[in-house]
């Protein structure tokens, strides 16, 4: 008998909401496949049919996140004539907003270190490619500049997740002129 496609999706919807409710309450290696299994209302052997472990899903949370962000910042790297930092930082905006439920967290002091790790690898070839002035500067120079535009970003990010009293174009429309003054043009 093959699983419906719909109820696969809800049963790992489910088990995530439970983990991370979990996850908000406790350290990760406090959370137990039972207590989450329990507050999904399934049984562990259904967890074990997509998880391995705890850690084995809180991974996938994050790469399916790192994932939909190497696709917008790819195909925004691929318009190079057309590139209009507004819209690019829009569409980045707006899938970061559809997993506000975990992005916050996971660049919080309580997330992955390597999950801001890899999300300032995936977003510093878009800042270096029509950004961060790289004439003149050597390789430990531009370190410096990457760490800076990066945590700069990823914080604003994050504090705007946490309490997002703009709109993403609100958002946008403040800071891109502020730290980008020539308007993101290459």
């Amino acid at each position: 008998m093959k699983k419906q496609p719909q109820i696969t999706e809800q049963t790992k919807h489910n088990l995530r909401t439970a983990f991370w409710s979990l996850y908000m309450e406790k350290p990760i290696e406090k959370i137990s496949i039972k207590e989450i299994t329990d507050r999904a209302g399934y049984n562990r052997g259904t967890f074990y049919l997509y998880y391995k472990d705890v850690y084995d899903l809180f991974t996938q949370i994050e790469e399916e996140i790192l994932e939909a962000i190497q696709k917008v910042i790819r195909e925004a790297i691929s318009k190079n004539s057309t590139f209009d930092l507004s819209h690019q930082m829009g569409f980045l905006m707006e899938l970061v907003q559809t997993h506000s439920r975990y992005v916050p967290v996971l660049l919080s002091d309580r997330g992955d270190p390597k999950f801001a790790t890899r999300m300032k690898e995936l977003i510093w070839p878009l800042l270096n490619r029509y950004f961060v002035p790289s004439q003149g500067h050597n390789e430990y120079e531009m370190g410096l500049l990457s760490e800076f535009y990066l945590s700069g970003v990823l914080a604003v990010i994050a504090k705007w997740l946490s309490d997002p009293q703009m709109t993403v174009s609100q958002f946008l429309a403040f800071m891109i002129p502020s730290v980008f003054p020539s308007d993101g043009q290459p």
